[in-house]
This record gives C-alpha cells, sequence and structure tokens, in this order.
C-alpha cells in the first residue's frame, strides 16, 4: 500500500471494507486464480465508480496500469481479515466454560484436559448448541459465543462491516456470516485439540475450511427449511442483528452437524 499516493491509499483502504463486506455476504474464501477476475474486481470497481460519481480526484498513472496489483492487493487483505476474525475467536473461545478447566485439575494437566474438551466439543458439531429449548427441542447454532463473536467482529471495532450494508445486517444476520463464525470456531478448536495450551492455531485458509464454512452454510439453509426450527434460527438471527450499526499438518474438514428433532 505504501506504493501508491495519498489519494490511491484511501481510496484502497475504502475498496478493501467494501471487498470485505461483499465476500462475507457472498464468498468469504474466493480462489485466487478463479475468483479475482469477478468478485474482487467487482468490488474494485464498484468503490471507484462511487468515487467518481462523488467528483473525488486521483493522481494520474495508477489505472488501468495497476489494477491487478489492486486486485491482488484486496485478495490478500481478505485473508488478513479471516485471520482477524480467528483471532477474536480464540479470545473468546478461552471464556467458554466446557473449555475453562476446573480448578481442581493441576496446572501441568490443563493443557491435556482443555485438549480433550476441545475435542469432545467438536465431535458432532456440540460446540454450535446451547441445550433445548421449552419444547425439549435443541438449540443449534445457539451457543452465546456464537453471538459474542458476531457482535464484537462484524457489528462492532475495526473490522465492522455492518455499516457497508446497513439494510441487511439491521434486519437480521446474513446466513453466510454466522457460517463464516462456525468455521471460525472449528480452527480455533483443530488448533486446542493439538495444543491445549493455545500456544499456535491452525491458518484460517480457503483450502482447510473452505468446506467447513459451505457445510455450515448447507446445515444453516437446512434449518431454515425446518418448519420448527427454522423460525428459532429466524429469532436468532434478528436477535444478533439488534447491535447498533455502526499449521504443519492440515487439519480435516468437518461437516457440520445439526439435530432437527
Amino acid at each position: 500500500l505504501s506504493f501508491y499516493p495519498a489519494r490511491w491509499k484511501n481510496f484502497l483502504e475504502d475498496a478493501k471494507g467494501a471487498c470485505r463486506a461483499q465476500h462475507a455476504l457472498e464468498n468469504p474464501f474466493p480462489a485466487l486464480v478463479k475468483d479475482s477476475p469477478g468478485s474482487i474486481a467487482e468490488a474494485l470497481l464498484a468503490v471507484l465508480v462511487q468515487w467518481d460519481e462523488a467528483g473525488k480526484q486521483f493522481e494520474p498513472g495508477y489505472w488501468p496500469g495497476h489494477k491487478p496489483d489492486m486486485a491482488k492487493l484486496l485478495y490478500e487483505d481478505l485473508s488478513t481479515w479471516r485471520s482477524e476474525l480467528k483471532k477474536n475467536v480464540v479470545v473468546i473461545a478461552s471464556t467458554i466454560p466446557g473449555l475453562v478447566p476446573p480448578s481442581n485439575i493441576p496446572p501441568q494437566e490443563r493443557a491435556s484436559w482443555v485438549e480433550g474438551a476441545a475435542a469432545g466439543l467438536k465431535a458432532g458439531s456440540k460446540f454450535l448448541r446451547d441445550g433445548v429449548d421449552e419444547q425439549g427441542k435443541t438449540r443449534n447454532f445457539a451457543n452465546p459465543a456464537l453471538r459474542d463473536a458476531i457482535i464484537t467482529f462484524m457489528y462492532t471495532g475495526p473490522y465492522r462491516i455492518v455499516r457497508r450494508h446497513p439494510d441487511i445486517f439491521s434486519k437480521q444476520l446474513p446466513l453466510s456470516c454466522l457460517a463464516l463464525v462456525c468455521a471460525a470456531f472449528v480452527c480455533v478448536l483443530d488448533g486446542l485439540i493439538k495444543n491445549g495450551s493455545g500456544q499456535s492455531f491452525p491458518k484460517f485458509t480457503a483450502k482447510e475450511y473452505g468446506p467447513t464454512y459451505k457445510s455450515a452454510l448447507k446445515s444453516l439453509q437446512d434449518i431454515m427449511k425446518d418448519p420448527y426450527h427454522g423460525p428459532k434460527l429466524v429469532e436468532q438471527l434478528q436477535s444478533a442483528a439488534c447491535c447498533k450499526v455502526d499449521g504443519d499438518e492440515a487439519p480435516h474438514n468437518v461437516d457440520i452437524e445439526i439435530v432437527l428433532d
């Protein structure tokens, strides 16, 4: 980014925000070769048009000659954005009751305890649930930690994307955003299963966690079709929207499991 003069720097910062929001809604794991000419270039051009319509001026000599470089910069920023989401989830995961060792566990055994607890939460996608409702039905995708991650990362903080689409996010959280956060939790759980002290975590990349994201999204879409669990999920998505709009070894891909009882 330091290569560009002041006005182009401001433009690219604006384009980063637009690109993050667009891909959060459509595809948070775009492939560089396949998608860069499409989705990323689309976001780049959309912001360029906005700036042009607003009468903003640019330093000459950078467009369209540096368009491919700008698209690559936005693509790399998406990777940084996903990494920041993972860091956010790491902090929140450390407070989940099921991952906090009881006081009677000796210090030297705490890491091992966390590894076992993380494996238990990941198995069958238990980490997504929050018990049962008043009818004794499973509360899928209702773990309060998911909502905490969504609000602190997508609705507040430096990476908040809701301001780009307040018309969407003020009504209810998009399924794609919840699916992305779920995939980030799987990534963090994978790290804790291998290292209970939380010293290292896998990279949150398309190769390792793109399939997990797609599985979570499909599960959410299946729930929406269910006559009982669908309306319950909508309530959860609307609840999230109540916030003011302002490794060495590749982990195994995870299929997200739901219970439509």
